[in-house]
């Protein structure tokens, strides 16, 4: 009798923090970046909104869809739980299923064609486009120290992902591809940071 009268005293609450985790593990959600891996497009700590719709609807407090409205696309920054860790990280996609990637020291070519590397505005910037449609920007360490070697072709449902800063991230190179299944959502915004660049991250499209 007790729990009944505080149930329907605080039921106000109740639904309100039962909406809360319906629309975090359904619609949308905030994560934070847990290392420098992505490095200088997000920061340790940055607080990123994600959009949990993008690749369709997900079953309410699990890791399911119910069903799909889109696949992850070279150069989509997403969310996942990879199969070595429980830690949610967030890597940028650069391989799709079908694509055969080769790397050799600080080069990459995508579907046999390189990627070029031009500087802009101080930084480094690697042009993904066409193949991507996005610039990714990179930290000046990684032209001269990455000499990671290796060749691989995307498996269908499967993606491969990397860390901006390619030097100190730990991505598909090392552990393997992403599942389809493992995708939590897309990235769609920088919603808080401490870096002194976030006005201007925040107001340009760093994704």
């Amino acid at each position: 009798m007790k729990i009944g009268k505080w149930v329907k005293a605080n039921r106000g609450i109740i639904l309100f923090l039962f909406g809360m985790a319906f629309f975090r593990t359904a619609v949308a959600d905030w994560n934070y970046v847990p290392s420098g891996s992505m490095e200088p497009t997000l920061y340790p700590g940055d607080v990123l909104v994600v959009n949990k719709l993008a690749y369709g609807p997900a079953v309410p407090f699990t890791r399911s869809r119910l069903w799909s409205t889109g696949e992850p696309s070279r150069g989509d920054v997403i969310t996942f739980f990879p199969s070595h860790t429980d830690q949610c990280l967030v890597k940028r996609v650069v391989g799709v299923p079908g694509d055969r990637l080769r790397f050799a020291g600080s080069s990459i070519w995508l579907n046999g064609e390189r990627l070029t590397i031009e500087e802009k505005e101080g930084a480094l910037w690697q042009n993904l486009t066409p193949l991507l449609a996005h610039k990714v920007q990179l930290s000046t360490s990684d032209l001269a120290t990455d000499t990671f070697n290796g060749e691989f072709v995307v498996p269908e449902g499967k993606y491969f992902v990397m860390g901006d800063n390619r030097h100190q991230s730990y991505d598909s190179r090392y552990w393997g591809f992403v599942d389809k299944s493992q995708v939590v959502g897309k990235v769609a915004a920088v919603g808080l940071s401490l870096s002194d660049r976030f006005v201007e991250r925040f107001a340009s499209d760093v994704l």
